[in-house]
């Protein structure tokens, strides 16, 4: 699973600190080589995440769980470029307004 698999859910849990929803999207791709596509692939995948969270489609694994609010961390195997922090900035803004937490960062080289 990745973002380029728009339609898949890389991850879920519950924060049990917040009780907040939390899904993960894993992103194990270069950023240099093709910039556009990477970005087209991360909103793509961030839309497929806002309809599942909109449609409370997780209510089949959580019956009659209520949140008191819902995260989407993305997880990069490389530093993004800086058109990519300008979207990734661009889209928490848009997710908060969504009432959607918004986390991002780059995993730690082994």
């Amino acid at each position: 699973m990745s973002v380029r698999q728009a339609n898949v859910i890389d991850g879920m849990g519950i924060d049990k600190n917040t009780n907040k929803l939390v899904f993960l999207i894993t992103d194990p791709y270069a950023w240099a080589v093709q910039e556009y596509e990477h970005l087209t692939a991360i909103q793509a995948k961030i839309n497929n995440y806002v309809r599942y969270i909109e449609t409370e489609s997780y209510s089949e694994m959580y019956k009659d769980r209520k949140f008191d609010g819902y995260r989407i961390e993305i997880v990069f195997k490389y530093k993004y470029t800086e058109n990519g922090e300008a979207f990734l900035n661009a889209g928490k803004k848009q997710l908060k307004e969504r009432n959607i937490d918004f986390i991002y960062s780059v995993a730690k080289a082994e």
